[in-house]
């Protein structure tokens, strides 16, 4: 197989230079001139021949093909060679797990864990597991000590396990009440009643307060107590907040665009710095932890672009997302059968470009609660 190589010269008779190459059988591959050189692709062969002719100077030479793959090798091999030992290691300390760290307060606990993990391969300095192996790992021991566990959670957090558990509470047996009654702890309108035992004081629509019995563990007959019961059930009535809720009427939006970006951030005592110089101006960050090495966690990070923009509400707009944040505040504390059934701004102020409301809300919500009494001889 025939090799070829670039070399430039320094000539100042072009048609002599030729001539020569004629006599002595260089052939000239190709030719790019310039004003006081010329750049010619030879046979590798020629080269001798070339060197030759007394009145041309050689300033460069340029292999081709595995000659010139073969120099470059050789000029960065140093590294070359620290690129390839640096994924290497990369690769292992990414896979090598230096430490098993169980959460919980109870050492009996830690201790049972931490021998069930060891003896399914978790321990200290072991390769990295699958996200499969340890959820398979996982359930395991949690079939092992139905008694003991209710919850376990294995994660990874670069070179280490970090292994969280919740210690499963038997519920004692605890003797029921024999007698009690359900008692309004607000104020409020019934809608519904729904019991099991004992017997209701009030009726649909009727008002109620705080402490009042709403059904009686005491069976009566003619004002005479036949029968003491624990007394069951629900009561749903109608009870009233008034909530308040401000919202800015001008503020920055950040929507994501198209633009991902990949870095690698590095964090060592709270101090964090990107290995690549983010050609993002505005993003928001996804970061997925790689390893802890020397003190320094070493993270992938996903940067999605945002483009910022100002957002102004008209009056009726902020009025209506104000509504909605007030409203959240009642629903977060409201079971599933519990719902707002009304409604109505008492109050609204735009106030320093702030919308400020005071909005009644009125709830359908379960207000007895078990409370227990002794009976009298």
């Amino acid at each position: 197989m025939k090799k070829y190589m670039w070399v430039t010269i320094e000539v100042a008779n072009k048609a002599r230079f030729f001539l020569k190459c004629q006599e002595k059988q260089i052939a000239i591959l190709e030719v790019q001139q310039e004003k006081n050189s010329l750049q010619i692709k030879i046979q590798k062969e020629d080269y001798s021949k070339l060197k030759k002719i007394w009145f041309i100077k050689i300033v460069k030479i340029q292999a081709l093909g595995w000659d010139a793959t073969r120099e470059k090798l050789r000029q960065y091999h140093i590294f070359i060679c620290a690129l390839v030992i640096g994924a290497i290691l990369l690769y292992f300390c990414s896979h090598l797990m230096l430490s098993v760290t169980v959460i919980h307060s109870k050492e009996e606990i830690r201790s049972l864990v931490l021998d069930a993990l060891e003896s399914r391969g978790i321990k200290k300095n072991s390769w990295r597991k699958e996200f499969g192996e340890l959820e398979e790992i996982k359930n395991e021991i949690l079939e092992m000590y139905p008694n003991d566990l209710e919850w376990i959670e294995i994660e990874t957090h670069g070179m280490n396990y970090v292994v969280r558990v919740v210690e499963r509470k038997l519920e004692e047996e605890t003797e029921e009440p024999t007698a009690c009654n359900i008692v309004a702890i607000k104020d409020g309108i019934i809608k519904e009643m729904v019991y099991s035992q004992g017997e209701k004081m009030f009726s649909q629509n009727d008002a109620v307060k705080k402490g009042d019995i709403l059904i009686s563990g005491s069976i009566k007959k003619d004002e005479e107590t036949k029968n003491t019961v624990c007394a069951t059930g629900e009561v749903y009535a109608e009870v009233w907040y008034q909530v308040s809720a401000s919202v800015p009427m001008t503020y920055e939006n950040f929507e994501r665009t198209n633009k991902v970006r990949w870095n690698i951030k590095l964090k060592n005592n709270g101090y964090d710095d990107f290995l690549f110089k983010s050609r993002l101006e505005n993003y928001e960050e996804e970061k997925h932890p790689l390893l802890t090495i020397f003190g320094t966690e070493v993270s992938f990070v996903k940067q999605y672009e945002t483009l910022k923009s100002t957002v102004t509400l008209t009056e009726e707009e902020a009025l209506n997302k104000a509504l909605e944040a007030a409203l959240e505040k009642v629903e977060m504390t409201l079971d599933e059968k519990e719902e707002i059934i009304a409604k109505k701004v008492l109050k609204k102020e735009v106030n320093n470009s702030t919308m400020n409301i005071e909005v009644f809300v009125s709830v359908l919500e379960q207000i007895g609660e078990r409370q227990e009494f002794v009976v009298e001889e």
